[in-house]
C-alpha cells in the first residue's frame, strides 16, 4: 500500500486491575517508526510520566496511532485532501468518515487505517478511551475542535459505550507549551476516573 516508516499498535503487557483504558495518538514519528512501536520518542515519555501521575501504567493500556505510517514531515495532513485537490491529483476520497477539519477528507488509501483502529478498539473493548490530538478526535468521535473539546467526555462511534476523553498531543505541550501540562495532567485524570464511573 505505501513505503512510509510503520509503527504498529502496542498491546498491554499486563492485564488491567479493572475496566480498560485505550490511548491513541495521531502518527509516528521518527522515533517510533525507528522502534516501530508507538510513542516512544520523548512524547511517549510524557505520556508515560503523566499516566503514572494520573494512577495508571503504561503497561495496562492499549497505545496506538490512528495512522500506522509516518507520514512525511510528521504532518498528518498527508493522509487527507479536499475535494478539489484529491481531483487535481487524481486520487480517491473515502467520505464515509465524515471531514476532518472544515474541507479534507481521508484519502482512500488511508482509510483502511481508520478500520484497523475500529477494529483494534473492537477486539480491546475498552471502557475509555483518551483522544491524543485532532486526528484521533476526529477518527473517535467524528468531532473537529480539539481546542474546544479537549477535557470532554464524547461518545465513542468506533466502540459503540466506550467513551472518549480528548486532551492535547504530548508533542504539542513539548513545543513550547508546557503551562498546558497540568490541564493535560487534569484530562488524563479526567479518564481514569471515568473507568470507575
Amino acid at each position: 500500500m505505501t513505503d512510509l516508516p510503520f509503527a504498529d499498535d502496542q498491546q498491554p503487557s499486563k492485564p488491567a486491575a479493572g475496566p480498560r483504558l485505550a490511548i491513541v495518538g495521531e502518527a509516528p514519528g521518527a522515533e517510533e517508526a525507528r522502534q516501530g512501536k508507538p510513542f516512544v520518542g520523548r512524547s511517549g515519555q510524557l505520556l508515560d510520566e503523566t499516566l503514572k501521575a494520573a494512577g495508571v501504567e503504561r503497561a495496562e493500556c492499549l497505545v496506538a496511532n490512528v495512522f500506522r505510517f509516518q507520514p512525511p514531515g510528521n504532518r498528518v495532513g498527508h493522509f487527507f485532501a479536499s475535494r478539489t485537490r484529491a481531483r487535481k491529483e487524481g486520487r480517491a476520497l473515502d467520505e464515509r468518515w465524515g471531514p476532518f477539519g472544515t474541507s479534507d477528507w481521508v484519502l482512500a488509501e488511508f482509510s483502511g487505517e481508520v478500520d484497523h483502529l475500529q477494529r483494534t478498539l473492537e477486539a480491546y473493548a475498552p471502557r475509555v478511551v483518551v483522544a491524543l490530538g485532532r486526528t484521533p478526535l476526529w477518527a473517535l468521535t467524528g468531532l473537529n475542535g480539539i481546542m474546544q473539546l479537549r477535557g470532554t467526555v464524547q461518545p465513542c462511534r468506533l466502540v459503540p459505550g466506550a467513551e472518549v476523553v480528548a486532551t492535547f498531543h504530548p508533542s504539542y505541550i513539548l513545543r513550547g507549551q508546557l503551562a498546558e501540562q497540568p490541564t493535560f495532567l487534569a484530562d488524563l485524570k479526567l479518564a481514569v476516573s471515568r473507568l470507575t464511573g
